[in-house]
């Protein structure tokens, strides 16, 4: 999926960093160019949401699709402030529960304008608990009181990561940085050792990570094309 074998990081890890990159922008490009104007294009916008998926029906029983289309044409509208946005689709969207549906709603902000908005959900940084990969990597005693400070955080390390290469306009580095940081902590504490490699039966945490990013639509095409 990654590469010719899906289970393989350790012969080409820059090769993955690379497809997983440019399946993001695909994801972006897929955002940007979606109307909403039949269930069937709302059943491909939770298609590339991993976590939010399993919420399809729900959400296609309680949210009328007029409403859900509207909406989403609102997501996209530049001119409204990210909080306005955010508060628009939690308000709006039935089905899911209002962490769930807040975390949807950032996704697809980011997603939507990646230079912009980095991404912001409870495995980034949860503000209730003051959880999250984000903290993994934060100085001793210092912690994040507000979306500021989150935002100033997310900042330095992609300046951090623009010293080993990863100097981009957008915020793609920072996301597989902090997602993977998520997995790997995953692995750790529940003792999946997901890069033992199992006799190739268990996932390897970048690919993990491509599937927790929502990719997995877009790694195949995207495989190819550096082929």
């Amino acid at each position: 999926m990654l590469d010719k074998d899906v289970n393989n990081t350790y012969s080409d890890p820059k090769k993955s960093f690379s497809i997983i990159l440019d399946a993001m922008k695909m994801k972006s490009d897929f955002l940007m160019n979606l109307e909403i104007r039949t269930e069937e294009d709302r059943k491909k916008l939770f298609e590339v949401f991993f976590h939010h998926k399993k919420f399809y029906s729900q959400v296609a029983e309680s949210t009328p699709l007029s409403e859900f289309s509207a909406l989403y044409s609102k997501m996209k509208d530049t001119s409204l402030p990210y909080d306005d946005r955010v508060n628009i689709f939690i308000n709006s969207v039935k089905g899911m529960e209002l962490k769930d549906s807040r975390d949807m709603a950032r996704e697809l902000l980011h997603y939507l304008q990646p230079t912009d908005f980095p991404l912001w959900n409870r495995w980034v940084w949860n503000e209730e608990k003051n959880s999250g990969s984000i903290t993994y990597v934060l100085k001793d005693n210092v912690t994040l009181k507000n979306k500021n400070d989150f935002i100033s955080a997310v900042n330095e390390l992609k300046s951090i990561l623009s010293i080993f290469g990863l100097d981009t306009s957008n915020y793609y580095p920072t996301t597989l940085f902090l997602v993977y940081s998520y997995v790997r902590y995953l692995d750790y504490t529940t003792h999946l050792a997901i890069d033992k490699k199992a006799a190739g039966l268990l996932p390897t945490h970048l690919s993990t990570t491509a599937l927790v990013l929502g990719l997995k639509p877009f790694l195949k095409v995207v495989k190819y094309a550096h082929s």
